[in-house]
């Protein structure tokens, strides 16, 4: 997702967006109780299952104040779920919060016609970048951009969007892979998929990569000696209790 055209995800942040800058803690990851999403389509996830990660695939532009543009990689998460349905891709990747633990971030705000827009974008140097109302580099509560009830837990602000802008790789060993509705596609990539295709699609992946991880496990060779009349035999998986 290149930031070049008008639309309020697409736009280069300007010092007009920041807001401050802050980290993500353990206690924000506890009292959100959410998960951290990124849909892809069928070709990347192949990718993404490869790297045993998910790397730097977009871009996304800022505007310096003494520099001007500048675009730079970066992946695209957030943290809504589209209960009707994802224009981003048919795969879901759902991750832990936990996988933004101690992780610094940069917030710009945007108020649309008929929503706010949070957009949380990784920055590890501590060299100021923008100022807010001439506070240079100010802090700011993560906190204040959520909701929260009588109990300290945080919930996403009704019809708010959040974009979180990564820009180091993350493992995928903690997340679910699930697929998902795909109505429309805003990327361009597909005519959309119905989520019982995307589930069959990320089914036959998953069949194809545990194929692959048990015919290199020393298990699998072991137990074919032993029982040589099973090899090509078609395998259903036990539930997990």
């Amino acid at each position: 997702m290149a930031a070049t055209s008008g639309l309020d995800y697409q736009r280069p942040f300007s010092t007009e967006d920041f807001r401050g800058n802050f980290v993500w803690t353990k206690v924000l990851t506890r009292k959100l109780e959410s998960d951290l999403y990124h849909a892809c389509h069928l070709d990347e996830l192949r990718d993404i299952l490869d790297d045993n990660s998910l790397g730097l695939r977009s871009e996304w532009s800022l505007k310096l104040p003494a520099h001007g543009l500048c675009s730079v990689p970066g992946t695209w998460t957030g943290l809504n779920y589209y209960s009707r349905g994802n224009l981003y891709g048919p795969c879901l990747i759902n991750f832990p919060l936990s996988v933004l633990n101690g992780k610094s971030f940069m917030v710009f705000k945007r108020k649309g016609s008929d929503r706010n827009r949070y957009f949380f974008a990784q920055y590890e140097s501590r060299i100021p970048v923008y100022s807010f109302e001439k506070n240079l580099w100010r802090r700011v509560r993560a906190s204040s951009y959520f909701n929260e009830d009588d109990d300290g837990l945080l919930t996403l602000k009704r019809g708010a969007i959040y974009d979180i802008i990564l820009t180091e790789p993350i493992s995928i060993k903690n997340a679910i892979i699930e697929g998902v509705n795909h109505p429309r596609c805003i990327p361009g990539k597909c005519d959309g998929m119905t989520s019982l295709k995307s589930t069959k699609v990320v089914i036959s992946i998953a069949r194809r990569r545990f194929n692959q991880y048990l015919k290199k496990s020393d298990f699998y060779n072991d137990f074919l000696e032993q029982f040589p009349d099973l090899e090509g035999e078609e395998i259903t998986l036990p539930s997990v209790e």
